[in-house]
């Protein structure tokens, strides 16, 4: 299976280059499904900035208005594979694109590291397409850089344990394990832009049949688990987790600091049942 792989590769390349010139070269890569054109008007000019805005927090977004990243945007995209259906996964963000500083040429919602096999993650109401990951590596990357210092090193590895460990302290104090708890991350303003869809996904996963994510204010729990961001830079993670018991009207809080050891390359959980000192 290998070996045919490889030789189509080979042909594949045979091929393309038997072909001279760019014209040429984008026909034989359209016919073989290896490049699309949908996205042929950012490089004929017609694209003059792009927003990059999070879906959960409105104050954190990218302007790209230099030609080079829009090319290189261009390059991801044309690239895309069309897609069927659209993940069922939330966006993380979305990409405005604009012909001028007002006027919107078009608009997609994106989901940030997905799986080819989970359906677009890039789509609007027309088209849906199967991005690669490279838009996360080359783009999306080179944005969270520029506040490198500030940033939660591998924050997935420190925010969804955090959330685990204090249910986990809070229900060896005797709480009915038949309760059902709701944990509240999406009024957690301080961490917004850092939560992604297939993280939150793969956390979901591992929670207990009595456990789940709220997502609006209908939920039928009997306690919550209100998650705050206290404060955050690269190596430490404060937060304050609440749980509220709505038939006692009990409210039990924990503070929790996490420090990053760049030696062991994870997350050291602290647990403090009153505000430490150097919180």
């Amino acid at each position: 299976m290998k070996i045919k792989k490889l030789i189509s590769f080979f042909i594949i390349l045979l091929i393309i280059f038997s072909f001279s010139g760019c014209d040429k070269l984008d026909k034989v890569e359209v016919k073989m499904g290896l490049k699309n054109q949908d996205f042929d008007y950012m490089q004929q000019g017609k694209i003059k900035k792009i927003i990059i805005q999070s879906t959960r927090d409105k104050g954190f977004r990218f302007v790209v208005t230099s030609s080079k990243t829009i090319n290189e945007i261009y390059d991801i995209l044309s690239s895309a594979k069309p897609a069927q259906s659209k993940s069922t996964l939330d966006p993380d963000y979305t990409f405005d694109l604009y012909k001028s500083d007002t006027v919107k040429f078009d608009s997609f919602n994106y989901i940030a590291g997905l799986d080819k096999k989970d359906g677009g993650n890039l789509y609007n109401g027309k088209k849906s397409y199967i991005v690669s990951k490279r838009i996360d590596s080359d783009i999306l990357k080179d944005f969270w850089d520029t506040d490198a210092k500030r940033l939660p090193t591998s924050f997935s590895k420190v925010y969804y344990p955090m959330i685990s460990d204090a249910l986990s302290k809070y229900e060896a104090t005797g709480v009915d394990k038949n309760k059902k708890v709701g944990i509240n991350i999406k009024d957690d303003v301080e961490a917004a832009k850092f939560i992604l869809s297939t993280e939150v996904e793969d956390f979901k996963k591992k929670l207990d049949d009595n456990v789940s994510l709220i997502t609006d204010d209908k939920d039928n729990n009997d306690i919550d688990e209100l998650v705050s961001t206290y404060g955050y830079k690269s190596d430490v993670y404060k937060s304050i987790i609440t749980f509220y018991d709505k038939k006692t009207m009990i409210q039990k809080k924990y503070y929790l600091i996490g420090t990053y050891s760049p030696y062991k390359d994870n997350w050291g959980i602290t647990i403090y049942e009153s505000e430490p000192n150097d919180f």
